[in-house]
């Protein structure tokens, strides 16, 4: 019996999956901050990316929106994320601040205690006019 195993997706199979899973948008409001506005499934096959654009933009803001309302699942890897992006905000003295306001992202959040280290809004509006959020 021939049994051929796979070890992993092709890398062009993998690329077009994480862009379908995940995207993020990028922009910049008037008063420096960068919002971080993130859309689909945040899980083991996209965190990493998701870390990577979100750290990326620390080095330019001192005040980061993460914006987590078009995130459909969020996973203990998508928490992972979230608790290092937090400890490299503070590492900076960037201001964080993420937007979350579905049950999707709320519950793993409220569960785990991560609400409580967070610094939780319903909308980017709340978020951006932070009273925590430092000046540059």
């Amino acid at each position: 019996m021939d049994i051929t195993t796979i070890s992993g997706p092709r890398p062009v199979q993998t690329r077009r999956r994480l862009a379908e899973l995940l995207t993020t948008t990028l922009r910049t409001a008037p008063s420096g901050a960068v919002v971080v506005a993130v859309s689909g499934e945040v899980d083991m096959i996209t965190c990493a990316v998701l870390r990577d654009r979100i750290a990326e933009q620390l080095r330019f803001t001192h005040h980061l929106v993460v914006d987590l309302s078009e995130v459909s699942f969020l996973s203990a890897a998508g928490l992972t994320v979230l608790v290092h992006v937090r400890e490299m905000a503070e590492r900076t003295g960037t201001s964080l601040c993420v937007v979350a306001r579905t049950r999707q992202v709320r519950s793993p959040l409220t569960i785990t205690g991560l609400s409580g280290l967070l610094d939780l809004h319903l909308d980017v509006g709340e978020a951006l006019a932070c009273r925590h959020a430092s000046l540059p």
